[in-house]
């Protein structure tokens, strides 16, 4: 399968942008899983590389054009990161990918079509306001992610008590590395967060999920 991300600049810049503007009309109306601090750093991000293109067309010096290489190589990371993070899951469906031309998970080709592992993790405090969650399969030694899997999907929400069922935790991504570190706002601080995880394979597919963990915010 060929990169769904265009490395031609023209075409980058129009890929990134419909996709950024979809999203934006999305969040607006449902996609409230979207983490607004993130999506507001990959805009700026965009603008950067954006900014770069345009001088780089009516000027295109060497230093003019290594400067839209370099910006579009950021936006492209941060970009690859988001979409893996935000929009491989519920409630973006299959038919708002292809409308921002992202493969769906029936596109990736892998052998695996049950998951079987199971994630354990523990929390850890890292900084004011930050959680980290340490993660690796159960009854493993090493931090390794199962060969062909995507990472583990890692749930989180702001509650007192116990969720009843996965519906109810706000908080969702996809970490691809161990450890992963959960950024809250400074008015959590003190509350109780529930954590739960499972991994991810790819095409999509989830495991078992964890056994809900409880800390408190720093």
């Amino acid at each position: 399968m060929s990169d769904y991300i265009p490395s031609n600049a023209d075409l980058f810049h129009s890929f990134a942008e419909h996709l950024l503007n979809y999203v934006s009309v999305r969040i607006s109306q449902s996609w409230t899983h979207i983490d607004a601090k993130r999506f507001s750093s990959l805009q700026k991000l965009f603008s950067m590389f954006e900014s770069a293109w345009m001088i780089a067309k009516d000027s295109n010096s060497t230093a003019n054009v290594r400067e839209r290489q370099r910006t579009q190589k950021e936006c492209d990371k941060a970009l690859r990161s988001f979409v893996n993070q935000y929009l491989r899951f519920d409630p973006v469906t299959d038919k708002d990918r292809d409308e921002m031309k992202i493969p769906n998970k029936d596109t990736v080709r892998t052998a695996h079509t049950e998951v079987h592992e199971i994630v354990d993790f523990k929390i850890l405090i890292k900084g004011t306001n930050n959680l980290t969650i340490d993660f690796k399969t159960l009854g493993s030694n090493t931090k390794a992610k199962p060969k062909g899997y995507s990472g583990a999907v890692i749930i989180w929400t702001i509650s007192d008590v116990k969720p009843n069922n996965n519906d109810d935790y706000t908080g969702h991504t996809l970490a691809t590395r161990s450890p992963y570190t959960i950024e809250f706002d400074d008015n959590d601080s003190g509350k109780s967060v529930w954590v739960k995880a499972t991994w991810q394979n790819g095409r999509g597919i989830l495991g078992r999920w964890s056994e809900a963990q409880t800390a408190i915010v720093p």
